[in-house]
This record gives C-alpha cells, structure tokens and sequence, in this order.
C-alpha cells in the first residue's frame, strides 16, 4: 500500500466512487458538488492522508513557510476601509517578512472545507484568525484537527490555545472610571451593534460587560445606543443618544475608527467639546491626535496586536513557544483634549 501523502488523486476519486474532476473541485473549495458527495471524498482524504503530490513532496521537504491571516471583509457591518484592520495587517506582514516567511490575507470567508484545505494542500503552514466569536467553529475545527494557529481575539473557552487581545472590559472601565473622576455622573455610551453581541462577538460582548460593570461599580444610569460600524452610523446614533438624554455630560464609545463622526454629531448640536461634552474612544493614538480636538482615548496598538500575533505563530511553527501563550492587553488611557470637568 501507498504511504501516507503518496496516493494519487485518482487513488481519492476510486475510493470514493466519483471523477478526478470531482475531487479536485472539492480541494479548490467549489460549492458545486453536492453535500454528502463532498463528506464521502472528505472522509477517504483524512482516512488515507492525502495531499496534491507535488504539495506533498514540499511537505516531505520541510515547511511551507506561508503562513495567513483570515480576515474576512464580508462581516456584517464591517467597512470597506477600517484603518485599524489595515494596521493589524502591516504589522503582521512586517513580522513575517523579518523572519522570511511568505504573508497572505485571505479576505473572503471560507467554510470547513476551504480551512482544512489550506493545510491539506501545502498552501499555509499556520493561520492568524480574527474577528473571533465566544464560540467560534474554526476554533473548534483546528484545535479537532491539530493545525496551528494564533487568534487575534480570544473565545470563552482558551485552553491551549495561544492569542493575543485587547481586554475591552478593563478599557471601558477605565473610560467610565475617569469620567467620573472627572465629575461626570451622566455618561452615554455608543455600543457596538446588539446583533454581534448576541451573535457572540468577542469584543461586543466584552466592551458590554465592561459597560455593565461600570454601570454598578459607580452606580450609574444606563444611557446608551447600539450603533452599527458606518461613519453614518454613529453620527446618527450620536444625535439619538443626545436627544433621548440631553443631560449627557460626556459620551464613551466603544467603535475603534469613528472619533470624528461623533464630533460632528456634537458641533451640529451646538455642543462643545469638551465644554459641554467629554469623549473618550478606543482607537491607536495617531488617529486620536488627528481628530479635532485630539482625543481622549483607551490606545488601541493594533499594529503591535498583529505583529506579535504573527510572531507567536512563527515561533510555534518552529518549535520555539511550546506552551500556549496567551496576551490580554492592559487599556492604557491617554487623556488628550476631548475631556474635561463636568460643568
């Protein structure tokens, strides 16, 4: 019998009852073979071990060394653009690069197939997930099947798994915790869409909790808006949170790229900032000291965030990080312009 990554694919279409053609469809991730086909072909590749010869030859050989972030654009609510997805990227790229290893995005979302094939068939070694839920099924898919990997983000249940995340808890706290120290006792918070919480989105659900914490801790009122991603967005939701509470003396968000539109929303009010109205955001500093006037805000390093991301699993890959690492960011609040005293 063949060894293990020495059958054909002839030898997967014989098994399993189907044509070349068929197999090869299913290895590229087409969605145009019928479901239990697509399971039986999938079962003979895991029995027999299978991967695309000249691919197997590679593998023999060493490492690919191509490594992926799975950063799917398609999220609902998600921006074309989003500065700190960009910043997340380029500070994986230049970990990858110092260490000569090949980087890919891949920013369409893939299904249990297309994952298990991109180690299956020599194109990655080791994969950067993002946008991580509580429960997140490709998670759960490569901690089944033994693939590394290293999340941006983090899911309920972390055992032996590595990731890098910020603790939105602890940063919305510390917003909340400042305001009132600063004086503040009516306080708005622009929250991320009620939908990906209840869906399970990590930093949804954990900006909330910290919301809710602030909430008890200082005994506060809970004035707040669901707010979608769009620059439109949170304008809009700015100019609800002020009109179903016009006391508001300063307002958190907890939206990691639209400062400015919350700005906007206060000026067409007439209110000044921070006169009559303290902000506080989470964003990187450079676009915080961009915004008119420079804002207050929890740092949010995603350049750092993807450049150790990509480090970590380079070092697992290697045999270098043989125990999970597991980074939770502590918020560092710079206090800028955008907040002052309550008047």
């Amino acid at each position: 019998m063949a060894e293990p990554n020495e059958f054909t694919i002839a030898d997967v279409a014989k098994a399993a009852g189907v044509s070349v053609s068929t197999v090869s469809r299913i290895l590229n991730g087409k969605q145009d073979v019928a479901e239990p086909t697509r399971e039986r072909v999938q079962q003979i590749i895991e029995e027999i071990g299978y991967v695309p010869h000249a691919q197997a030859r590679r593998l023999r050989g060493g490492r690919t060394r191509n490594i992926a972030v799975l950063f799917p654009t398609n999220y609902p609510g998600n921006l074309p653009y989003n500065p700190l997805a960009l910043d997340f990227i380029i500070g994986g790229a230049a970990a990858a690069g110092e260490q000569s290893y090949f980087f890919n995005l891949i920013t369409t979302s893939v299904n249990q197939t297309g994952l298990l094939n991109l180690y299956r068939s020599a194109q990655v070694d080791g994969v950067v997930l993002m946008q991580i839920h509580t429960q997140d099924w490709r998670v759960d898919l490569l901690r089944q099947h033994g693939y590394p990997f290293v999340m941006i983000g983090h899911c309920a249940d972390n055992t032996g798994l590595s990731f890098i995340d910020l603790d939105f808890e602890a940063a919305i706290m510390a917003a909340f915790d400042y305001l009132v120290q600063q004086g503040h006792q009516r306080i708005g918070f622009l929250s991320l869409p009620e939908i990906v919480r209840k869906e399970g989105y990590g930093p949804a659900v954990r900006a909330w909790a910290g919301y809710e914490a602030a909430l008890r801790q200082h005994a506060l009122d809970a004035l707040y808006a669901h707010v979608g991603f769009g620059e439109q967005d949170i304008f809009d939701g700015t100019l609800e949170l002020i009109e179903r509470y016009p006391d508001l003396t300063a307002i958190v968000t907890a939206h990691g790229c639209q400062p400015f539109s919350i700005v906007r929303a206060l000026d067409q009010c007439g209110r000044d900032v921070p006169g009559e109205c303290s902000i506080i955001g989470m964003v990187e500093d450079r676009i915080a000291e961009l915004s008119s006037p420079p804002l207050t805000s929890v740092d949010f390093p995603s350049y750092r965030m993807g450049y150790q991301a990509v480090d970590m699993l380079i070092r697992t890959l290697e045999g270098n990080l043989t125990e999970p690492e597991q980074l939770l960011i502590a918020p560092r609040l710079v206090v800028r312009q955008s907040t002052g005293p309550a008047k």
